[in-house]
C-alpha cells in the first residue's frame, strides 16, 4: 500500500489490509509518504504482519516501487490507501502455492464501493482464455467500463517488471495508462478467483460522466501531454498495449494472428473518430488515420502510429521507439 493520506484519512484501508494479513498469514507493506507524524507513531511497529515504511520524500512513483521491492513474497497485491480488504472467514484460504504455471495471479471478489452512498456492483469473474489476445478481450468484457481488476494478487516478478519498466521509462509516465498495465498483465496469463479475499474498490470520483471527463483529462494534463489529448486516448492505448504485450521472444502463429487482430480493434475507434470529424485533427493526422486503417500488418500500423504520435507532441514519436526498444530488449 503506497499510501499518502494523513492518519484519519487512511487508517480504514490500513486497519482492514492488517486485519486480512492475520487472518491470511500475510504482510503489509506501507510506504508513507505522508509526512504526517500522528500516522507514523501510530503504525510505526504496531504489528508483525505491518512492515512500516518511511518515505517521505518519495515522490508517488518512487514510493510505489519502494512498496514492491520491499516484497519478499512470490506474490504480491497493491491496495489503495482509501480501499478496503476483507476475507470471507467461511472460504478456506486460497492455496497460491498451487496456482498452475500458465496463471499470471488471483482475482479477489470485488465490490466496486461508493462510501458516500454504501453503493455498488460486485464484480466475480476468473480470466480463463487461451491465448494473451483473447484473455484481453476477455477482460474488457469482464470489465464493464472499470478497471478494479487492477487491484488483484500477481506474481511479484513479472508484475513488478512491467511496473518498472512503466515508472523508468515511459514517455509520459501517465496515469491513464493503468487499462494498458492491465490488458498487459491479461496477456501474461490466466487468472483464478478466490472468493474468499474480498477488495472494496473506493471509486468515488469516476461515478458520473462529468466526474469521469475531468479526471481523464487531469491524468492527460498531469502527465505533459496538451490538454485536448483526452482526444487521443485510443491511440495512446494503442501504443502502450503494443508496447506492453512486446516479447524478447517471438509469439506463435495463433498468438501472433491474435495479438494482430486485437490491434487493430484497439486502433480503430481513433480511426474512425478522425475520420468523422476531420477538422478537429490535423491534415497529417487525418492522412496517417487513413493509411492506418489500410494497413493489415500489425508492424507497418504500429510504425504509422509512431508517426500519428508526433502529431500530438512534438518528440513524442523518438521518446516512443526508445520505450518500445528498452521493452523488447529487456534493458
Amino acid at each position: 500500500m503506497p499510501s499518502n493520506r494523513d492518519l484519519a484519512q487512511s487508517r480504514r484501508a490500513i486497519e482492514t489490509a492488517l486485519a486480512y494479513c492475520k487472518a491470511r498469514d500475510a504482510v503489509l507493506i506501507g510506504a508513507d509518504n505522508s509526512g504526517d507524524a500522528a500516522k507514523k507513531a501510530h503504525w510505526k511497529g504496531r504489528s508483525s504482519h505491518l512492515r512500516y515504511l518511511e518515505t517521505e520524500n518519495f515522490d508517488a512513483n518512487g514510493n510505489f516501487l519502494a512498496t514492491f521491492h520491499a516484497a519478499e513474497t512470490p506474490f504480491v497485491m497493491p491496495m489503495g490507501d482509501d480501499d478496503e480488504l476483507h476475507h470471507d472467514a467461511a472460504v478456506p484460504a486460497f492455496d497460491l502455492s498451487a496456482l498452475p504455471a500458465d496463471h499470471i495471479g488471483v482475482r479477489p471478489v470485488t465490490h466496486v464501493w461508493l462510501p458516500e452512498t454504501g453503493k455498488g456492483r460486485v464484480k466475480e469473474f476468473a480470466i480463463s482464455a487461451k491465448t494473451p489476445a483473447q484473455r484481453i478481450l476477455e477482460y474488457i468484457d469482464a470489465a464493464q467500463g472499470d478497471n478494479s481488476a487492477f487491484y488483484s494478487i500477481f506474481r511479484r516478478e513479472p508484475y513488478l517488471a512491467l511496473m518498472e519498466l512503466f515508472i523508468h521509462h515511459h514517455p509520459t509516465k501517465g496515469g491513464y495508462c493503468d487499462w494498458a498495465l492491465m490488458a498487459a498483465l491479461m496477456s501474461y496469463g490466466r487468472m483464478a478467483l478466490d472468493r474468499g479475499t474480498v477488495f472494496r474498490y473506493n471509486f468515488t470520483g469516476w461515478s458520473t460522466k462529468d466526474e469521469i471527463d475531468q479526471r481523464n483529462s487531469r491524468l492527460y494534463t498531469s502527465a505533459g501531454l496538451p490538454a485536448d489529448a483526452a482526444k487521443y486516448s485510443a491511440l495512446l492505448l494503442y501504443l502502450d498495449l503494443f508496447v506492453f504485450t512486446a516479447r524478447k521472444s517471438p509469439p506463435t502463429p495463433e498468438e501472433h494472428a491474435g495479438l494482430n487482430d486485437l490491434m487493430g480493434r484497439v486502433l480503430a475507434p481513433f480511426i474512425r473518430e478522425v475520420g468523422s470529424v476531420p477538422r478537429d485533427y490535423s491534415e497529417t493526422m487525418v492522412y496517417l488515420a487513413e493509411l492506418a486503417g489500410q494497413e493489415t500488418d500489425m508492424m507497418s500500423r504500429f510504425h504509422i502510429a509512431l508517426v500519428m504520435a508526433n502529431q500530438i507532441q512534438d518528440g513524442l514519436k523518438d521518446r516512443y521507439v526508445e520505450y518500445y526498444q528498452r521493452a523488447v530488449s529487456g534493458n
